[in-house]
Formats: structure tokens, sequence, C-alpha cells
């Protein structure tokens, strides 16, 4: 799913446009037990609880691709007759109303989902006309191509809220109140099938984390049978490792500022795509090539990334540089430059050895005061701060 889709669906989820037709879920304390089962006709739900919970159904749909949503393909074996996705393909046939479907379902997440707390699964169905459009984008009214049937989960922390002097308006007074248990913005969640190209896709799910660190694989692996990529910060390591690798002596600071200018054009290039900018083996091979490596390394540059990424896999461009300043560091020494002004630092050899060179201009100080640059006819470049590395 791209952003367009994603938001095409979202519109769903709120109490105006609501699509929801039953809920289902369950509470589950710290020892993995259910407390409490939930079962909902949506539209017949007071206002006011019906947007709490549609609040909770469009942060499950959040976020950015590639950093807290996923697009999952299936693997074939799980949908064949057992499988995973056979499993969730039959539960959203029943539109929930196969009590032993949904039961079985529920089991499911209590056995798989690694839950610190106390949590709460919300399960949902929705059914959704979609629109025939016009070659210029506009929807016909009275047009429908296909009927999206879809399931929506999230999975919602629950945490006590601290007890304190509360305001009690029977009394007038403060008054201390226990903690009560809340319900938190969801965690995790998924979309099933995913939307793509105005069409339910039953080969593939839009998957849901709030953060990188806690992205909850056993759900994508034991409950819905297909793998998370790597994480964005994995994928940064592995790149830098790649062109230190490949570049070896010539991972010089000029050859690797180049090598970032390189993906950041294309990033640049790619900005107004729906989805993010996905980099394959040969991207990162020319771009290799063109900016200091030899043809006699490449070789083994294949044989690095199909072992770390795998055979016809993918980096995400965003991942692999990072936005804002250009940051310069060694044990002892840190520099953050705007990358606008990344030409500023050049390299100079000085006795045999190696320095970056800053100019200084008159604007820089040292811990709150502004220092001058020195008088003009300095044998070590007049004007120039030189930083060794």
């Amino acid at each position: 799913m791209d952003k367009k889709a994603i938001a095409e669906i979202r519109k769903l989820l709120s109490p105006k446009h609501c699509t929801i037709d039953r809920l289902r879920g369950i509470y589950v304390d710290d020892n993995r037990e259910i407390l409490m089962e939930m079962k909902e006709t949506f539209l017949a739900m007071q206002e006011e609880n019906a947007e709490k919970y549609c609040d909770i159904f469009k942060k499950t749909l959040s976020g950015k691709l590639g950093r807290n949503l996923f697009n999952l393909e299936f693997p074939l074996e799980e949908e064949k007759e057992g499988g995973r996705q056979e499993f969730l393909y039959r539960l959203q046939q029943s539109e929930l109303k196969d009590e032993d479907l949904v039961s079985e379902f529920f089991e499911k997440v209590v056995e798989t989902y690694e839950a610190p707390g106390k949590y709460l699964v919300l399960l949902v169905h929705g059914m959704y006309d979609i629109p025939a459009r016009t070659s210029d984008g506009n929807d016909l009214e009275d047009g429908s191509d296909y009927v999206y049937s879809f399931l929506l989960c999230s999975f919602c922390p629950v945490t006590e809220r601290r007890d304190g002097l509360c305001y009690d308006s029977d009394s007038g007074m403060f008054i201390d109140k226990r903690g009560e248990w809340m319900v938190q913005k969801p965690d995790q969640g998924f979309l099933f099938p995913a939307y793509n190209d105005r069409m339910p896709d039953l080969h593939s799910a839009l998957y849901y984390a709030r953060k990188e660190e806690e992205r909850h694989s056993e759900l994508t692996d034991g409950l819905l049978g297909a793998s998370l990529p790597m994480k964005q910060s994995d994928q940064a390591s592995l790149f830098s490792s790649l062109v230190e690798e490949t570049l070896g002596r010539d991972c010089d600071y000029d050859n690797v500022v180049s090598v970032q200018e390189a993906v950041s054009q294309m990033i640049e290039e790619h900005k107004d795509d729906p989805e993010p900018l996905q980099l394959e083996k040969a991207d990162l091979r020319r771009v290799l090539s063109e900016n200091g490596a030899s043809q006699e390394v490449m070789e083994t540059f294949d044989e690095n990334f199909d072992e770390a990424v795998g055979e016809g896999g993918t980096l995400m461009a965003e991942s692999l540089v990072p936005s804002g300043n250009l940051v310069v560091k060694s044990p002892s020494v840190r520099i953050s430059i705007k990358s606008d002004m990344k030409d500023m630092l050049q390299t100079r050899v000085l006795d045999g050895r190696e320095y970056l060179v800053i100019p200084i201009q008159d604007e820089i100080e040292v811990n709150g005061i502004r220092i001058l640059p020195k008088k003009q006819g300095r044998e070590d470049a007049a004007g120039e701060e030189e930083v060794p590395f």
C-alpha cells in the first residue's frame, strides 16, 4: 500500500464515514489470562465511545511507510489450507460472525504476543464499496467496481493511571483517588487484506508498529506468517559496512561524502513518489563504482549484498543516509555541519598526517565567546582551523 491508499482507508475509520460493522475484543492480564471479551455492533455504539475507538483504529494506520507501516507479502505456503493467510482469509470472509474462528484467532494472539503487561486487542470488520473513478480521478457516486471487506486489528497497552488528588464534583473538594486502568494508543496492529491499486490484495497485509525498536516480530512471524523488513538502524549499519568493505583504502572523506550525496540525490528525485524509494543491488553498485570503488572489488560487493540482504532484496534509501546535518566524529572530536555547508570541510595532508580543515568565519564561538580569524600569511594556511583525524 502507498500513502494514497492508506489515506483512503483511514477516512473509513472516522465516525462520519465509518464502514465498520462489527467489533470483537479481549482484555488480557499479565499472566496471559483473558479477563473480558467484547462483542459489539459498531453502529449501535454510543457516539462518544465510537469516536474513541475510531481514534485507535486511525492510529493503527498512521506513521511513515518503512518506519511505522510495513507492506507484508505472504509466502505461498501460508495461502494453502492450514496456512496463516488462509486462516485470516476465512476469518475475514466470516465477517466475524463465526464464533469458533474468532475464538481461535484470539487464542493464537494470546499464545503469540509477548506483551510486557496488560493489553486490549480490538478486531473489527468493515465493508467498503470502492467507488469507480473517472479518468480525471473524480469518484462516481453511483458506480462501484469492487467491495473491500477488511479486518483491522489493534494491540493496545493498558496501564494504570497514577494515584493523586483529583477534584470531586460531588463534594467540591480535591480528594485522593485510586488509579484506574486506561487504554493507551496502539503499539501494534495490522490490516488484512491490503488495499492496492484500489482493489483488495489477498496476498498482502499492512502492519503497524508505533516504535521501530518494539516491532514485535513474533506477531508477524507467528500470527501472520510474514516477515518484517530489516530495521532502519540495521539497514544503515549494513550500508556503512558495505561502503567500508567495498571502498577499502579509498574510503576517504571525499568518497564517502560523494556516496551519500548520490543517495540523497536519488531520494530528492523521488520525493513525490507515493512509496519510499527502495534501492536494489544494481543501484548501490553503480553509486559505489562512480565514487571510488574499483571493478576488482565489485564481485565481493555482490556477494556481501546477497548474503546480508538476500538475492533480489532492497534497502530503503532514506535509511541509508542521515537527514539533516552532516556529522563527522572521532573518539575525541564531533563536528556537526549543515548539509548545504558540507563543502566548507576539506582534507589536507600536513607533515605526512591527514587533517580535516575548517575555515574560520566571523561568527564562530567557543563556549559562547566569539573568536576572530588570525591575520593572513601564516605558513599553516591562515584563516583555517586544523582538526586531525
